[in-house]
């Protein structure tokens, strides 16, 4: 049983070396964001994220020529941090289980964990919701859908992902480089068939499947989550697709997830735990999310009713 000290919490709740490659690799699975733009990881405290909006160019100089010089030019975007944090509560005979027992409990605490942060992430990067209310976190004030290229959905998903590709490339500055689809869009992008034609009938993406676990659309990088409208934490944003030059965020963890056993008091506001007859496990992470241009992405949305 964990010792108490002076605080009333518990000692750190250790989870096995076992555990940790799991918890990593859900993130990975199951967000968005790690799916398409890889994670950086930094020190605790304010980011600064640093691009080179014009690189330096090349001369041709000719026989006798004096050379000259060129410049690069730089911006940087300032992203804060963000901590997270998820409470579970379970009654306390959970502290009775011998210890085999006990390592199936913390196999499933640490699925839930990693789902939750994962969740968190793409609900902070896209929305800038806050996951256990649904409601706008008003700390959050840059995320991806304040894009103000939009496309509306109609019904036809190939020419509506075309024309969000045509939104971004079309200016000649970025090349998006991977696209996140709701379910349900990805199912209606994997299923829409040719209407007429010798291939009338058939589909016009064969190699999606369904969509659920497809990995690329026309050459982009693919990832499917319910994350894309908000749903089920936040009321439906009606984002459909969320397509991008993903190269211009970063995010990225600065603490990791660690655990804590908590015993007494009311850590929620879910009551005495003592009193319940329960404990609770805590999990805390720090992250953030730098967005270098909104007009690098572009959203496919269902019409506002």
């Amino acid at each position: 049983m964990p010792t108490l000290d002076s605080t009333g919490l518990g000692d750190a709740f250790v989870i096995p070396a076992t555990q940790l490659g799991p918890i990593t690799e859900r993130v990975q699975s199951d967000s968005v964001l790690a799916s398409l733009s890889p994670e950086q990881p930094t020190l605790f405290g304010n980011v600064q994220a640093v691009r080179m909006t014009r690189k330096p160019r090349a001369q041709i100089v000719a026989e006798g020529a004096n050379k000259t010089s060129d410049t690069g030019e730089w911006e940087s975007v300032m992203a804060s941090p963000v901590k997270v944090q998820t409470t579970v509560r379970f009654t306390d005979e959970v502290k009775w289980l011998d210890e085999d027992h006990r390592l199936g409990i913390v196999d499933a605490l640490t699925s839930a964990l990693g789902e939750s942060i994962a969740r968190a992430v793409d609900l902070i990067g896209i929305h800038g919701i806050n996951p256990i209310d649904g409601t706008q976190a008003a700390s959050i004030t840059r995320f991806l859908d304040q894009t103000t290229k939009r496309v509306e959905s109609a019904g036809d998903p190939d020419a509506e992902l075309e024309a969000a590709v045509a939104l971004i490339a079309g200016e000649g500055t970025y090349i998006p480089t991977g696209v996140a689809m709701e379910p349900s869009y990805a199912f209606q992008t994997a299923t829409q068939r040719h209407t007429a034609g010798v291939l009338e009938g058939q589909r016009i993406n064969p190699d999606m499947g369904f969509g659920f676990n497809a990995s690329s659309w026309n050459g982009l990088t693919l990832a499917t989550s319910t994350a894309v409208s908000g749903r089920p934490e936040a009321a439906d944003t009606l984002t459909r697709a969320l397509m991008g030059d993903w190269s211009q965020m970063k995010w990225g963890f600065q603490r990791r997830i660690p655990v804590t056993t908590i015993e007494y008091g009311d850590p929620d506001g879910g009551g005495d735990l003592q009193r319940n007859n329960q404990i609770a496990y805590r999990a805390e992470a720090v992250l953030y999310v730098a967005i270098f241009d909104l007009s690098a992405f572009a959203v496919v949305e269902n019409a506002v009713a």
